[in-house]
């Protein structure tokens, strides 16, 4: 319902209690025209009655025929005759109560008010019924008003506590009973009604002889119920069930049941008292060599510096005189032994974490300049950090400042001036903050040139080069070994050279890419052979050649060095003083084709 009709309805309602006050008002009127009231009962008595009206008051209604007018009874009188004329003389056919005061407007609110009480369910009150009932079409109220009771029921009690009658009789109260439907009060039924019985120990502690009561073991704990248990899956249990669902996939449901039953056969077997050795699934057998049993000595090894003897003859009943123990051995202080790690594997690596495109580095980096961004402005909106100033410039002096702008400008441009150059100057002391130290700046080149020292690995290349006579390619394969912080050798033997390199993976790296790639070889053989006046023609082409690389526990070498050495069993030799005479062999034996 709309506010209209709400307020349209409100203002009925006050306008039937005006109605009402001025209905009050009709008795003091007939009061006052008693004698217009014999004189009117005199010619109702003559002439026939045109109207009737009820014994509350209610007026006429105009539409009535005369013979139900007629059926009213002599002694009551109309209220009509009690208006003034103005009112009297309204004409009838319109349809309105006599009342004064009383116009077609305000009869219309008073039946629109009616309706909309209806509507909104307002029932009606017995004290308004006379004005509410007197328009045509309206039906009255049937009101019941319930009759209040002579007097108040007594409740009559014997000497057991029993209700009686009047005439002493037990009243019979049946015991009303409360059926609840809801399965919570259901359930606490079925509770209250299971007894539970109180767990009994079958022996009492107190009486078994045994029983130390300094233990401080509480009976009641004991009598506690067990908590349940895990109960964990049996070993092979999947592996069963995926191959009979294979089995079922393959062959059929028949094979599958075939191979089931089996199964419980042998889990019977297994748990049967008398095991049927034919039954038995047969496996690998696994021999396991029993440790041999220590022999239990004579003293116990760390009784053997308390007692004076050495050994256990002073000892009687489990007593021993203190004349036979080092007292001075014994203090207050408590030994402890070292812990020894059990023989464990080694726990396998932890996960990596996944290894991310440039394009995800880039989106997560955006993501978390953007929280930061963000929990900044929460703390600035929080009162927590203070807000930035405006970021003024000659620029945007107008859009900022508006009008401010105008009234000093001279002293506003030195103002955002000098504001440039303190924001100038604090760039240039967060670049100088950031600015790495000497030894900072060299501890980074290390660490982008080297690998950590504390690996474990060690990385080893080992080189065969024809020929490495050559003073230039010599002093690069030494100085570029000891830059790199390379260990090794360089062995230089007649028709064959060997390069051995020890150190990081960096530094390997880079060390293979000169030898490999960036020394031409034959360009030193060239040089070398205008000198001389040899065939050339029957020396192979001067190249290197990687024979292998591999990690080691812990380098051979202290440093790198280059030797020299006329035979081959003097090269071989030093190999083998440094541990590592297999190098010499694998340069030797390789060849470039295999």
């Amino acid at each position: 319902m709309s506010l209209d009709a709400l307020t349209k309805a409100k203002r009925a309602l006050q306008m039937q209690k005006e109605l009402a006050e001025r209905m009050k008002k009709i008795p003091s009127l007939n009061r006052d025209f008693g004698s217009k009231r014999e004189h009117s009962q005199r010619v109702g008595e003559k002439e026939a009655p045109k109207v009737s009206s009820s014994d509350k008051g209610i007026l006429p209604n105009p539409d009535l025929p005369a013979s139900a007018s007629a059926k009213a009874p002599i002694g009551v009188t109309s209220s009509s005759s009690a208006l003034p004329a103005s009112t009297s003389a309204m004409p009838s056919q319109i349809g309105l109560p006599h009342l004064p005061g009383l116009t077609a407007q305000k009869y219309e609110a008073v039946k629109r008010a009616q309706e909309l009480a209806a509507k909104m369910g307002f029932r009606q009150d017995p004290e308004f019924a006379p004005l509410i009932n007197m328009f045509p079409g309206q039906i009255a109220p049937d009101v019941t008003i319930q009759p209040k009771p002579s007097k108040a029921p007594v409740l009559r009690l014997d000497a057991l506590g029993r209700e009686v009658d009047d005439q002493g009789n037990v009243v019979n109260v049946p015991k009303v009973n409360t059926l609840s439907t809801l399965k919570v009060n259901i359930n606490k039924q079925k509770k209250d009604a299971f007894q539970i019985l109180k767990p009994e120990l079958e022996v009492d502690p107190d009486k078994n002889p045994h029983f130390d009561a300094r233990m401080g073991i509480d009976k009641l704990k004991l009598l506690r119920p067990k908590r349940m248990s895990f109960q964990f899956v049996e070993e092979g249990k999947w592996s069963k069930e995926a191959d009979i669902t294979k089995l079922k996939a393959q062959f059929g449901e028949a094979k599958a049941k075939e191979l089931k039953v089996k199964q419980a056969q042998l889990a019977k077997a297994k748990s049967e008292p008398d095991i049927n050795p034919n039954l038995i699934e047969i496996g690998e057998r696994v021999i396991t060599k029993e440790k041999p049993k220590e022999t239990i000595p004579d003293v116990e090894w760390w009784d053997v510096p308390l007692l004076k003897s050495g050994t256990y003859d002073g000892i009687t009943d489990g007593e021993i005189n203190e004349e036979k123990i080092k007292m001075e051995k014994i203090n207050i202080y408590v030994e402890h032994p070292r812990p020894i790690e059990p023989p464990l594997e080694a726990p396998p690596p932890p996960p990596q974490p996944l290894k991310l495109t440039k394009k995800e580095q880039k989106k997560l980096r955006t993501q978390r300049r953007l929280a930061r961004e963000k929990d900044r402005q929460e703390m600035i909106r929080l009162g927590v950090l203070e807000p930035p100033k405006a970021k003024v410039k000659m620029s945007n002096l107008m859009k900022v400042l508006g009008s401010e702008a105008t009234q000093d400008p001279t002293k506003l441009e030195m103002e955002i001036r000098s504001a440039a150059a303190e924001r100038e100057q604090a760039h240039i002391d967060r670049n100088i903050a950031r600015k790495l130290t000497p030894a900072e700046r060299r501890e980074k080149k290390e660490r982008k040139l080297f690998d950590d020292a504390n690996t474990l690995d060690t990385m080893v290349s080992v080189f065969k080069i024809n020929d490495l006579s050559h003073p230039q390619a010599r002093f690069k394969v030494d100085i570029n070994a000891h830059e790199n912080r390379l260990t090794g050798c360089a062995i230089i033997s007649e028709g064959i050279s060997v390069v051995v390199v020890e150190g990081g993976a960096k530094s390997i790296k880079r060390y293979a890419k000169l030898l490999l790639r960036r020394i031409d070889w034959t360009a030193t053989v060239e040089k070398e052979g205008e000198d001389e006046n040899d065939d050339d023609e029957e020396k192979p082409v001067n190249k290197c050649l990687l024979v292998w690389q591999g990690s080691v526990a812990k380098p051979s070498f202290h440093r790198f060095s280059v030797q020299e050495c006329r035979t081959e069993m003097a090269a071989r030799k030093f190999f083998a003083d440094h541990g590592v005479g297999h190098y010499w062999d694998l340069a030797v034996n390789f060849n470039e084709e295999t």
